[in-house]
């Protein structure tokens, strides 16, 4: 068997790249999505404000301990999250919905995470001057459809670095949380990776269903705050339930 399992492996479970990531974010009353928070986490405010948002990325270089030597192919996903921490004060992102256009991984990751991903065809159309992302849901029971775009042309141009607390509070998120549904508590992991080099986007647009599925608003108006990044390599680590089983809970 070798050498005993190590926190390093854990915490270097999951290797990826996130590129061009679309990020459209709305101001929401708290009340509106506490029903959908598990007990045992909190809504993170931004001066007294909860946040929503609908993340679109293509993620490549996917590798998995212990068989790191299989990579798997490219693909795009389509998230719905919101923005949390927990008891001990640590914060975070609670997904709602992850979309992904592989299935692999969409099993992968619910066995190994219990995040809520879901197969979804998802189409991703590039150009110098705007991005888009199209999810629809393959599902018998719900259809699902989310449409994000976004004019990327003159925010490097303009420079509209994001720089802002507010910027700082959406995008530099380094746990995630989710809830197995044998367990009693929610389970966390983390992910490492460089600050965001992100601008800010001025002209961005959703439409779809992604909202509505979970039961809450869809939004009436366009984005309160728009992000547009090239991407970064990412790190993961394995989900805490995995450092129980290993004897390395304290090292979350």
């Amino acid at each position: 068997m070798g050498s005993k399992m190590t926190p390093l492996n854990l915490d270097s479970f999951m290797n990826q790249q996130w590129e061009d990531l679309l990020l459209l974010h709305w101001a929401i009353p708290e009340d509106v999505i506490r029903s959908s928070i598990p007990n045992d986490l909190e809504i993170d405010l931004f001066e007294n404000q909860a946040w929503v948002s609908v993340v679109g990325f293509r993620l490549t270089g996917l590798r998995i301990r212990p068989i790191r030597w299989l990579e798997w192919g490219e693909f795009n996903e389509v998230n719905l999250r919101t923005y949390v921490r927990d008891r001990m004060g640590r914060k975070g992102v609670w997904f709602h919905s992850l979309d992904s256009c592989d299935l692999f991984s969409v099993i992968g990751a619910k066995l190994l995470y219990g995040l809520n991903y879901r197969f979804a065809t998802i189409e991703r159309r590039k150009s110098n001057q705007s991005i888009l992302y199209q999810s629809s849901l393959r599902s018998f029971s719900v259809k699902t459809t989310s449409r994000l775009e976004a004019q990327i042309d003159s925010c490097k141009k303009q420079k509209l670095q994001a720089s802002e607390p507010i910027d700082h509070f959406l995008l530099e998120r380094y746990l995630f949380w989710s809830n197995r549904k044998w367990a009693n508590r929610s389970h966390s992991a983390s992910v490492r990776h460089k600050p965001y080099n992100a601008f800010r986007i001025q002209n961005s647009h959703y439409q779809g269903s992604l909202f509505s599925c979970h039961k809450l608003p869809e939004p009436e108006a366009k984005p309160t705050l728009a992000h547009y990044c090239e991407g970064f390599p990412v790190t993961a680590s394995a989900p805490s339930w995995l450092y129980d089983i290993a004897g390395q809970a304290n090292q979350m």
